[in-house]
């Protein structure tokens, strides 16, 4: 079993490289730092390192101030990369796994590209903090901090435990976590109470210009300059996008420069949204996926939503 050559790869190596994908949400950095912290423990020397700034409202984790952006020429025994489908969505930091003289993947999209020398690939999980629990248990270390961590990349992943990927598993997991003082409430306030009012009112500009097809079941919305802000504000349209009960996929469009945008894409479960990023060079979950096109806004929507309307109708009539 890959994890077995996993544990004894960290067991007889001692540098290590964390990373993850880029554009960081809570099950990457909770992963990095629940294994940053792990491997300290075993006294190992650990470097995490990420293409992005990591987002404000994240600054509660335990040793959140380590994490990299830039490295010197360091070489490392092992990269360990989390929650990552492909190596080329670590952006800069692909450059820096050449130094390590083994690469482990450890992820849980469907769409991964096996690029690791090991490759611990599980889509059937919640999280890729889900797989860092496993291995915290594997070598029976886990504390505060490690849960905490731990808790905060599946609470993430999960959508607060509301999608369709929180099973009675997951829920063992919690259990064991919540017995390390772990305090949801506080947890949820830092992740969902950071809107300023002009990110509610650029919510409700969203809002007012959604499209649907005639079927109803494709509803999006395209933003011609997505805000800069400390809080993410993705998942807050998708959750009020979901609220239409006639949809089932679920597509934003951000423009984020000249011509590179960005498409999320979501799924009540009846679609799987992983294919259609996949088509368009993207990838992730059947329920929750994304991909970025070199493209003008309207290019990008035509081409998209003529695509999933053929792809829906070819399901259905299946």
């Amino acid at each position: 079993m890959v994890i077995k050559r996993i544990i004894e790869e960290i067991k007889r190596n001692r540098e290590f490289l964390i990373t993850a994908h880029m554009n960081l949400e809570g099950d990457a950095l909770g992963s990095e730092l629940a294994t940053y912290l792990l491997l300290r423990k075993l006294h190992k020397k650990v470097v995490i390192c990420n293409n992005d700034v990591t987002p404000k409202i994240y600054s509660f984790l335990p040793s959140v101030e380590v994490i990299k952006n830039e490295l010197e020429d360091d070489s490392f025994d092992v990269a360990l990369v989390l929650d990552c489908s492909d190596s080329s969505r670590t952006g800069k930091v692909k450059d820096y796994l050449s130094r390590a003289k083994c690469i482990v993947n450890i992820d849980h999209h469907i769409s991964n590209t096996y690029f690791g020398d090991l490759n611990w690939v599980q889509p059937n999980v919640s999280s890729a903090a889900e797989m860092v629990y496993q291995l915290c248990r594997r070598l029976n270390i886990i504390d505060k901090n490690i849960a905490l961590c731990i808790f905060t990349g599946i609470f993430t992943d999960t959508g607060n435990f509301t999608y369709s990927n929180t099973n009675a598993r997951v829920y063992r997991i919690v259990s064991h976590l919540m017995k390390y003082e772990i305090y949801p409430d506080k947890i949820y306030r830092a992740l969902h109470s950071g809107c300023s009012i002009n990110n509610l009112k650029f919510m409700g500009r969203i809002l007012t210009s959604l499209k649907t097809d005639k079927t109803k079941k494709i509803c999006w919305a395209s933003v011609e300059k997505w805000p800069e802000s400390d809080f993410d504000l993705t998942e807050i349209v998708f959750s009020m996008m979901r609220l239409f009960k006639e949809g089932e996929v679920f597509v934003l469009f951000k423009k984020m420069g000249k011509s590179k945008i960005r498409i999320n894409f979501r799924s009540n479960g009846k679609v799987d949204v992983n294919r259609i990023a996949k088509f368009f060079g993207g990838g992730g979950h059947k329920c929750a996926s994304g991909t970025t096109l070199e493209d003008t806004l309207e290019g990008a929507e035509r081409k998209v939503i003529h695509f999933i309307k053929r792809y829906t109708n070819e399901k259905n009539r299946k």
